[in-house]
């Protein structure tokens, strides 16, 4: 009988531990799928973060929206336009904004009074696996394409990724930031269909890329 001591054992795992580590990240299952919310519960979350909304048909016969709702504004910033989405992601979303008021303080020394949006809506397959429904079909997905600032400036993600060095901070602080609080969190390091835009969605997978 071979008896393996603990260092013996750590050693053979330190390799692959280093090997993962370095490795490219990639979509796994979550546990549970979070922000979990709806109907009239939902709602009452967004009443208590003070944003105001307003009726929205949602979705379509293939692709139902769970809550639809439409606003102008989350709970510190406009939507630049007014954004239609799933009640669950827009709690999701107000919950997000601190992070990224901070990232703006922090990096470009001003607040942040619009997000800029490609939209959250939008009844097709999972880019990459036609197989799969996107969450953008159950409007549990929004792509940011851009920030507006207090002192007048826009960010856009397009051209501030790779742009001048305070911009890149903010973007990257974001993302950062997005890792921790979204499922999916998707760059314009990720490929090149979100070289302009910034992806998140409340998904039951989780990718940080």
């Amino acid at each position: 009988m071979i008896l393996w001591r603990p260092i013996a054992i750590l050693a053979m795992l330190l390799p692959a531990l280093a090997a993962c580590a370095g490795a490219k990240p990639r979509s796994t299952r979550a546990s549970i799928a979070p922000y979990a919310l709806s109907g009239p519960v939902c709602m009452q979350a967004l009443a208590q973060r003070g944003i105001v909304v307003q009726p929205w048909g949602g979705g379509s016969p293939g692709c139902p929206v769970d809550t639809p709702v439409s606003a102008a504004a989350g709970a510190m910033s406009r939507f630049d336009p007014a954004l239609q989405t799933s009640c669950a992601m827009l709690v999701a979303w107000s919950e997000f904004e601190a992070a990224v008021d901070r990232a703006a303080r922090d990096h470009l020394r001003s607040r942040v009074v619009a997000i800029r949006h490609f939209g959250s809506f939008a009844c097709r397959r999972m880019t990459g696996n036609a197989g799969r429904l996107s969450l953008h079909a159950r409007a549990r997905a929004l792509d940011v394409a851009g920030f507006v600032l207090a002192d007048g400036r826009v960010v856009m993600v397009a051209a501030g990724w790779r742009g001048p060095r305070d911009q890149q901070r903010f973007l990257r602080a974001v993302a950062v930031a997005a890792c921790r609080h979204f499922s999916v969190t998707l760059t314009p390091d990720s490929d090149r269909l979100h070289r302009d835009h910034l992806h998140v969605d409340i998904g039951p997978w989780r990718q940080c890329g």
